[in-house]
Formats: structure tokens, C-alpha cells, sequence
């Protein structure tokens, strides 16, 4: 079981390949996580919690790096962005 409340700011996030995906700015309830830094465009990216698998001094995803990338601020709230 993953606990959640073991993510803290400034954490690396990697997906299953080890590449980085960005650095947790922030949780967003228990659903999202807000990335900072995401190496792809180095802006600010929702990432849906669904893909921890592991938590040790990084976050780590299911995905590669690239796939996780593919899966930045799906299903948003209406209104809201990474802005």
C-alpha cells in the first residue's frame, strides 16, 4: 500500500525507466500531484496519483518518463489550469 503522506515538496518524480518526470510542487487532495520543473518544458503539470508504485527518496511511477509526460493535466476540474 502506498502512503501518500510520504510525498513531500521538492521530491524527485521518475517513471519506471528512471528518467525524471519534474519535482512535487504540491499534493492536490489524494488524486493529483502538481509537478514542477518537468524536464519536457520545464513548466508546472498535474500528474494523477494513480501511477505511484513506490515512494522512497523519489516518487516513482508504472510508466516510462515519455508516457507519464503523455498524462499531464488530464481530467482537470473545469476552470481550473497549471497556470
Amino acid at each position: 500500500m502506498i502512503a501518500l503522506s510520504d510525498i513531500h515538496v521538492g521530491m524527485s518524480v521518475v517513471g519506471a525507466d528512471g528518467h525524471p518526470v519534474g519535482r512535487v510542487r504540491s499534493m492536490e487532495g489524494a488524486t493529483r500531484l502538481l509537478l514542477e520543473d518537468a524536464p519536457a518544458d520545464g513548466d508546472t503539470h498535474y500528474l494523477p496519483t494513480s501511477h505511484i508504485v513506490k515512494i522512497t527518496d523519489q516518487v516513482h511511477l508504472d510508466c516510462p518518463a515519455a508516457t507519464a509526460r503523455t498524462l499531464f493535466d488530464q481530467d482537470l476540474p473545469a476552470g481550473e489550469n497549471t497556470t
